[in-house]
């Protein structure tokens, strides 16, 4: 609902009066000042004050003067409280001019908090203005400005009604709203004070515990983090939250009583080029689009065509959607009903299967090289568990990152183009194979290493990786869990496991593979070691890497996950926020983004 404020609408009235007589009122004929005036304030120019000098009245507005006789003017009466100035003619024709007023009248009725009831940390502003202009607010950070959050909208008009994002809980929030001009410059700021409140209903383990342990946020990368927290597991309601640099939650939506975003959303929420967020439910099998405070905007039923949404779910180039599912009921060569093992096109608009691909048909179903003993009983249902899926538009292939098999890349018609994993159990697939080079760019030779029984000093494989990226360089960047490295058992206790962010070069003409970076291998060690889950994210703007191990590393509140932004060339830590739970399983992924999309 919008509360328009009535004494900011200032009706433009304009009647150009018909000159009298030089024998009634002595003035000629000034049709052209008054009609400059006209055109100023069509331009959507606030007037700023007037003054008279030799007979003339000068109207200064925002970017220009307009000056006219002082003797056809009978008053001048300024309304700065109603945003107007009234401008009487001697032949009693009446100008109402927009005029820059001290106050915005902001109340309690141009702000909601929380206007859907699933962003605690979220309000609707309404709001109309005099003249065209654009809306910016901002929220002042608790402890300095590096925590400020402000945006200025992109839209031009006279009545404004957006989302705000970035209060903070549980207390008083000072909210600055300023009314800018077309071009973005300020004209008047304003403020009103809103309160935030926990959702009764909200559980008490909603947040991970988080502690910072490093933050200097004139070196980190803009945005705020967001947390993709899995909550009471995989299959409980996502619980998504935004930190800043202070570790502070500046956003979340509590979904579990949502009709159709009770989601179980495993990787967790991806921005659009819209601006709205995307998901999967692994529940219900379904995607969904949906805005920041938790309107639903579309849903695509992929269930109902066979499918089951499970990990991950990303925007192509073309606007369809790029989904790991299981194909339901879907049976291998064994006759075994298998699981997580399809990747789907979708088309955006109409819903349709656009492609399908089947890694039973492109990888070998029944290497068990990479598993462990402990994971072995469910191994012939969940043989590649395919935890992430990235579009290569430069080739129209996917790269499909699998945790009992290694990363893959398929071509539109589901050939295996080449295939980064140890060389143990893969005699069916050794076209695909690549082979690793060391810093020289010489091939390496040694069984052990190719077969993973150990490592080179200028290389390792990927083992059990998570979320592979591109970066501007065409190389691959990708989390290496460090899951049976080696071959070896896992033991979550042991002192020798670790993960680490790696960057690889793949030479797909040559068939090679070359590591160039890594940060968490002697760096960290054991204590940023995440068997599951996890992320990485190349952030462009410092040239730094978020690496984010999120499940099972020993930090300053027990155990859990770490988020950790790294200077790619010197890899100074530059942010480190430690999230603890009882059970050591936080989150899937962690991301920096910008509070409010791009498109606002």
């Amino acid at each position: 609902m919008k509360y328009a404020i009535p004494y900011l609408k200032v009706l433009l009235i304009f009647s150009l009066f018909t000159a009298c007589s030089n024998e009634n009122d002595g003035s000629s004929d000034h049709t052209e000042e008054y009609n400059a005036i006209q055109q100023v304030i069509n331009e959507g120019n606030l007037l700023l004050h007037t003054e008279e000098q030799g007979g003339q009245t000068i109207f200064t507005f925002e970017n220009r003067e307009v000056t006219i006789p002082t003797e056809t003017i009978e008053t001048i009466r300024e309304d700065v409280e109603n945003w107007k100035t009234i401008l009487t003619l001697v032949n009693k024709s009446e100008l109402n001019i927009p005029t820059l007023g001290k106050s915005l009248h902001l109340t309690s009725k141009n702000i909601q908090v929380n206007p859907t009831g699933y962003a605690p940390l979220s309000a609707q502003l309404t709001i109309s203005f005099p003249v065209e202009g654009k809306l910016k607010v901002c929220i002042k950070g608790k402890n300095g400005h590096q925590n400020d959050l402000s945006h200025l909208f992109s839209k031009i008009g006279y009545n404004h009604q957006e989302y705000i994002h970035g209060l903070y809980p549980n207390c008083e929030n000072k909210i600055y709203i300023t009314f800018t001009d077309k071009n973005g410059k300020e004209r008047l700021t304003d403020s009103v004070t809103v309160t935030t409140s926990t959702p009764d209903d909200l559980v008490p383990d909603f947040f991970a515990k988080i502690q910072v342990k490093t933050s200097h946020p004139d070196q980190m990368e803009p945005g705020l983090t967001i947390v993709q927290d899995m909550g009471g597991g995989e299959y409980d309601a996502h619980r998504p939250y935004m930190l800043d640099s202070d570790g502070d939650v500046r956003w979340y939506l509590w979904l579990r009583n949502h009709p159709e975003l009770n989601i179980s959303a495993h990787t967790g929420f991806k921005r659009l080029r819209n601006g709205n967020f995307l998901s999967g439910d692994s529940k219900t099998g379904n995607l969904f689009e949906f805005d920041m405070v938790g309107n639903l905007i579309k849903k695509w039923n992929i269930k109902g065509k066979g499918y089951t949404f499970h990990h991950e779910v990303t925007e192509m180039p073309n606007g369809n959607l790029l989904a790991a599912v299981t194909k339901d009921n879907h049976k291998n060569s064994l006759g075994e009903y298998t699981k997580f093992d399809f990747i789907i096109e979708v088309n955006r608009e109409s819903g349709e299967i656009v492609t399908e691909w089947d890694l039973n048909k492109s990888l070998d179903s029944t290497r068990d090289a990479l598993i462990s003993i402990q994971e072995a009983e469910g191994f012939k249902q969940n043989w590649a568990h395919s935890n992430a899926v990235l579009y290569s538009p430069e080739d129209d292939c996917i790269i499909v990152s699998n945790r009992y098999q290694g990363l893959i890349k398929l071509t539109r018609d589901n050939k295996l183009n080449w295939f980064l994993t140890p060389h143990r159990g893969t005699q069916k697939l050794q076209y695909a194979l690549l082979t690793p080079l060391d810093q020289s760019g010489q091939k390496i030779v040694d069984a052990d290493v190719l077969d993973g029984n150990k490592e080179h000093p200028d290389f390792d494989w990927e083992w059990g990786g998570h979320c592979p990226v591109f970066l501007p360089n065409g190389h691959i960047l990708l989390f290496d869990n460090g899951y049976r490295r080696r071959h070896k058992e896992i033991d979550l206790y042991g002192t020798e496991g670790y993960s680490r962010a790696v960057e690889y070069a793949i030479d797909a003409k040559n068939m090679t593979v070359k590591q160039v970076w890594e940060y968490g291998h002697h760096e960290r060690g054991r204590n940023c070691y995440a068997v599951a889950l996890s992320s990485v994210q190349y952030l462009p703007q410092k040239d730094h890497v978020l690496f984010g191990p999120g499940v099972g590393t020993p930090n300053l509140n027990g155990g859990g996950g770490k988020i950790v932004e790294v200077d790619r060339k010197t890899k100074e830590v530059v942010y480190e926020v430690h999230l603890s739970r009882p059970g050591y399983m936080v989150f899937h992924r962690v991301e920096r983004i910008p509070l409010y999309p791009d498109n606002l």
